[in-house]
């Protein structure tokens, strides 16, 4: 290797360092799929992702690459994908053994996901968020889908800290720490309403029956409202007909 090529490998490898996850605009089709997949002469497609080894584990909210399905807007259905959902960037990332290469699955294309494993299973819905900034598509964790639907949207927040090192040495004054964001969602309206994982915040979506409210989930003994009360609240909510 002369000193060119070697200042040049350098280089590309500083800058992959300096961008610990990022994806190409290239567009990568995703060979010998048809077997996994119910349109025969279609692929799947997306940019090809790098995860730099400095990249932060709380960037995907999956630990490790779970089985999943994808279903796009056009009907068309890949089985057995290797899937995990990028919350750092709100992009679903797809694992290619054969080819070992990772890819964001293109989200024009996207109408759902799941993934799963063998402890829980979890369902995506890509849906138009209009937000005052960065409205657009928005990949939503489905947690009830009834009348009313609860969904979670996961993201991630850079935080400031005091200078400390990370696991590998590098001094660091910033962490990233997840987050997510619950809203009620009227599918026939394409309408949010954000909620908190608190008590009061569901009473407060039903000023009229305030009372009625109450009664409902003191008799159901729900206090606390983590993810799982706040599940069990909206299906006896559903159930007594609050959301008619």
């Amino acid at each position: 290797m002369n000193l060119k090529t070697a200042y040049l490998f350098l280089g590309v490898l500083l800058l992959m360092l300096a961008n610990p996850a990022r994806a190409q605009k290239s567009t990568f089709n995703w060979d010998a799929l048809n077997e996994n997949s119910n349109r025969l002469e279609g692929k799947l497609t997306g940019s090809l992702y790098y995860i730099s080894p400095l990249a932060d584990r709380t960037h995907f909210l999956q630990d490790k690459w779970e089985n999943g399905t994808i279903l796009f807007e056009d009907g068309d259905r890949f089985e057995n994908q290797h899937l995990r959902y990028l919350s750092f960037q709100d992009e679903l990332v797809a694992y290619n053994p054969n080819l070992k290469q990772l890819f964001v699955v293109d989200k024009e294309k996207v109408n759902s996901f799941t993934i799963e494993n063998e402890q829980n299973k979890q369902q995506f819905v890509k849906l138009f968020f209009d937000a005052f900034v960065g409205a657009g598509d928005r990949y939503f964790e489905v947690k009830y889908e009834g009348t009313r639907w609860l969904l979670a949207f996961h993201s991630v927040l850079e935080e400031k800290t005091s200078i400390y090192r990370d696991r590998y040495g590098k001094l660091k004054d910033t962490k990233f720490k997840p987050k997510v964001t619950y809203y009620m969602y009227f599918p026939e309206e394409k309408r949010f309403q954000r909620v908190q994982d608190k008590r009061r915040s569901f009473i407060k979506l039903f000023p009229d029956q305030k009372r009625e409210v109450r009664r409902l989930f003191r008799r159901n003994t729900l206090w606390r409202f983590n993810e799982k009360e706040m599940i069990r609240a909206f299906q006896l909510l559903d159930e007594a007909g609050f959301f008619e």
